[in-house]
């Protein structure tokens, strides 16, 4: 496996005049010491540094300015003479001000090896930080390529008159941090997660998965067993675990937006189904989810009437016997799902009487159950402005489900957002399926009128 030690050259100590290395004082030397380690040794700079602890497996490879070797080659030959050290002209940085090239070298030379170590101690001031933009890009494909960011902390400024100390810690973990920074972020805004990003951290690692998982569930409208199973309270635990680290503090805020929003939805479980749907659907809207949005109003719209009209004797028995069904797991065959209740009593509620009974088998079995549904609608205050609202939303969804083939994405939100307020008003403030039992106080005229208000 080639291993190198990728290091960009400066020029510590001294200057370049007239193609010359000057140095300014050789004798008055900082110290060094890594990370985990008592030992400090004095250093003219980190390149004999680097040579001393990594030569034995590493390939040691300067990227350079014409300047920073000639400033190197005068500082090796005349102070660690048996150190050896190749300036391989293929690591040249012929323009400093180019940017692409520099990025392009970077890239190069971290391709060719399996692992890398990166010190990011001297150069000038921007290569270090384009050296930093590259490792955050190879970490996203490739979180073992490099092994470590070098850099040298100081603990005491090296100055004429002081002898400075400086630590030699490693950066690495912050690619780990920048990686889950952009998951929690992409997360919070659109529940996505990308599964390209790799991580060290076994904490990031579980939250990673837990988080795809939930994306995966949510965004494919599998809502009841996220809802109701344990997934989002173990988000929550770690994610809870998780602020406890100090190195997660400037962005904390995701953190706390993510739990505050999973512990919402959490809380939908206690929610009626149709209630349930209605405040998701919402979320959705919310993050951009359109069809996903009005699907799942057009759901809520279902259960809804089953919900409201399970409290006639026939239907109530037919939908407790099926909900029986479910919980016991009892004569598989016949059993119907939550898609075919809904859709049937939408259907009974949108055309009446011209909904024919074919299969003895589905929700609404016989004739007397959908009379029996008929008739109580026929009590139902502003009944027609529903079916109204009950079609509109269904033509939505099916135009938007099968290619969107005439509206903008602008029409569609402001469809959605109509057909939103009319579910309020109609569902929520109104309940207009418990107004049946005040219906027969009216007079012919206001019984008449209220079905189309």
């Amino acid at each position: 496996m080639a291993k190198a030690v990728i290091t960009i050259l400066g020029i510590q100590g001294g200057f370049i005049a007239n193609g010359q290395a000057k140095l300014n004082n050789s004798d008055h030397r900082a110290k060094y010491y890594f990370d985990g380690s008592s030992e400090e040794k004095e250093y003219l700079n980190t390149l004999p540094l680097l040579i001393n602890n990594y030569d034995s497996e590493y390939k040691i490879v300067p990227i350079y300015t014409e300047d920073a070797k000639i400033f190197n080659e005068a500082v090796m030959s005349q102070f660690y003479p048996q150190l050896n050290v190749v300036f391989d002209d293929e690591y040249l940085i012929k323009d400093e001000k180019n940017f692409k090239e520099i990025f392009s070298l970077f890239n190069r030379t971290i391709e060719e090896f399996d692992e890398v170590i990166i010190d990011v101690t001297h150069g000038f001031r921007h290569l270090p930080l384009l050296m930093l933009i590259d490792l955050m890009i190879v970490n996203f494909k490739d979180i073992n390529r490099v092994s470590k960011i070098l850099f040298a902390k100081e603990i005491d400024k090296h100055t004429p008159n002081q002898v400075g100390l400086y630590e030699i810690i490693d950066l690495k973990d912050y690619l780990d941090l920048a990686n889950f920074s952009l998951l929690l972020s992409s997360f919070n805004q659109n529940y996505t997660v990308s599964s390209n990003i790799r991580f060290k951290n076994k904490l990031y690692r579980e939250l990673a998965q837990e988080l795809s998982e939930f994306s995966n569930h949510f965004l494919s409208n599998s809502l009841k067993p996220l809802i109701e199973g344990n997934l989002i309270e173990k988000i929550i635990d770690n994610l809870e675990e998780l602020q406890k680290d100090k190195s997660v503090e400037h962005f904390k805020h995701y953190i706390d937006e993510i739990i505050f929003h999973l512990e919402d939805i959490r809380q939908l479980k206690h929610e009626l189904e149709w209630k349930k749907l209605y405040k998701i659907s919402k979320m959705m809207d919310k993050r951009g989810y359109q069809l996903n949005a009005i699907t799942l109003l057009f759901e809520a719209v279902g259960f809804y009437c089953l919900e409201s009209l399970s409290n006639l004797d026939s239907v109530g028995k037919r939908a407790n016997e099926y909900y029986g069904y479910i919980e016991q797991k009892r004569n598989p065959k016949n059993i119907y799902s939550t898609y075919t209740m809904t859709n049937q009593i939408r259907t009974v509620v949108k055309i009446d009487s011209r909904f024919h009974i074919s299969d003895e088998r589905l929700f609404i079995a016989n004739e007397s159950i959908k009379n029996e549904i008929i008739d109580y609608l026929e009590e139902v205050n502003g009944i027609v402005k529903f079916k109204r609202f009950l079609q509109d939303l269904e033509a939505l969804r099916n135009n938007l489900a099968h290619g969107n083939s005439s509206d903008s994405l602008g029409d569609v939100k402001k469809s959605y957002q109509s057909n939103l307020s009319k579910f309020k008003d109609l569902c929520i403030d109104k309940d207009i399926f418990a107004t049946a039992k005040d219906f027969n106080d009216m007079s012919p005229i206001d019984r008449l009128n209220s079905k189309f208000n």
